[in-house]
């Protein structure tokens, strides 16, 4: 008997251990660090199947750059994987649905990097909802404890990565390149079909939507931990279209919008006096960006039915393009010539002042754009949707807990010295 169990022990370990082989060889999260063999594993197709959040923990962790652009699918499409000009480069390390649990975590796991610059971190009402806190693959990323070595093994042995493994060599074998749900061009009527599904989606969100302050503050704590120990931490509000934030308006989220600004200036105003090691941008230790509220390039009209050009500069209402990621840290880092997109005025740097005088000009803004034919145009379907009494998106709440605080107070603890890092 003693010797059957040493053989079915041997067996079961030596399946194990090629399980995890073929998924480090695979790599189809690019953290192994494994050879690109063309038709093999050369293109990552599934990088994005968990959100992303296994390859940003290991570009965090393993200190891949000096800056970072954190975020969600915001982030993560609407910036490229490498930006340009930014003062010793910046890396998209962005993690689509995430939220700001997620976030703060991931601050703190890219500031145990001494020679960590800036993070730039794109931030919207969703990141304060209590809708989520984190997504699956959380758990076995380096987010989860910051330990690198001890993620790369819970990634080897999980199936999800074996799954991903296995489709990223069939993708590869068939020449196939990473899904993506953005063309060139498009069939007529799928553009607009997404314009209308993606405003009728997220009025039902923002009918079911819940304000965690905690969430705030949980932010708050991380970003003050950063800026005590000389990082730099640049935030911006995304942009939607005027689509999406026509249906935050009629579902009654507009007072949760110019308080978060005003929340956010405030934050950002009481530590703004601190001094990075070696900033990206001038403006202290803690900037603040805006570049929602209705602004001239987010409301382009919406594309026609029989529309097959790509927008020119939203993907759907959510989603802005890369060009207009790039213009913004062109803009934050004052470009010459940055102040305008399209000729029209482009980000507001936020402070307690214009974030509260600005008020007045985003409602003139909003008045100004439905009164277009395009606002007509969504005046119109929204009336739709509403008289369809749409159920509220009301997902169970989840909130942080006295675990979530602590660990992120030994993560403040543990972080550098960042008058080192020059």
């Amino acid at each position: 008997m003693r010797r059957y169990a040493l053989i079915f022990t041997a067996v079961a370990f030596g399946v194990l251990v090629l399980f995890a082989g073929f998924n480090l060889l695979v790599d189809p999260f690019a953290v192994s660090g494994a050879p690109r063999i063309a038709g093999f594993n050369a293109e990552k197709t599934r990088l994005y199947q968990d959100g992303g959040r296994i390859y940003a923990a290991d570009a965090l962790a393993r200190g891949s750059a000096t800056s970072f652009i954190l975020g969600s699918s915001r982030t993560v499409d609407g910036f490229p994987a490498e930006p340009e000009n930014w003062p010793g480069g910046i890396v998209n390390a962005g993690m689509r649905g995430t939220n700001m649990f997620e976030l703060a975590r991931a601050m703190m796991l890219a500031a145990r990097d001494p020679d960590l610059r800036c993070l730039v971190i794109g931030i919207d009402l969703d990141e304060f909802g209590t809708h989520s806190k984190s997504k699956a693959s959380f758990a076995i990323s380096a987010l989860a404890d910051g330990n690198r070595p001890l993620s790369l093994l819970r990634t080897a042995l999980s199936p999800n990565t074996f799954a991903a493994s296995v489709l990223t060599v069939a993708d590869n074998l068939a020449g196939n390149g990473p899904d993506t749900p953005w063309a060139d061009q498009y069939e007529p009527g799928v553009q607009r079909g997404r314009y209308e599904s993606g405003a009728r989606g997220i009025y039902s969100y923002y009918l079911g939507y819940h304000y965690d302050g905690e969430r705030e503050w949980y932010f708050n704590s991380a970003l003050s931990s950063l800026t005590r120990n000389g990082v730099q931490v640049v935030a911006f509000i995304h942009p939607y279209h005027a689509w999406r934030e026509e249906a935050l308006f009629r579902a009654g989220r507009e007072d949760a919008y110019f308080a978060l600004r005003r929340d956010l200036a405030d934050l950002f105003a009481t530590q703004n006096d601190r001094q990075a090691a070696n900033p990206c941008i001038d403006g202290g230790a803690a900037v603040l960006w805006d570049f929602s509220g209705f602004q001239g390039f987010a409301t382009r009209p919406a594309p026609s039915s029989d529309a097959t050009d790509p927008h020119e500069t939203f993907y759907e209402p959510s989603h802005y393009l890369p060009d207009i990621g790039q213009a913004m840290l062109d803009r934050m880092r004052g470009e010459p010539g940055s102040e305008t997109l399209f000729g029209e005025p482009f980000g507001l740097r936020l402070t307690r002042e214009t974030a509260r005088e600005s008020e007045a000009d985003i409602r003139a803004r909003r008045e100004a754009w439905l009164q277009t034919p395009d606002g007509q145009a969504a005046t119109a379907f929204l009336d739709q949707v509403i008289a369809g009494d749409p159920a509220p998106e009301s997902p169970p709440p989840q909130f942080l807990n006295r675990d979530d605080w602590n660990a992120l107070e030994r993560r403040a603890e543990r972080l550098p010295d960042r008058g080192e890092a020059g």
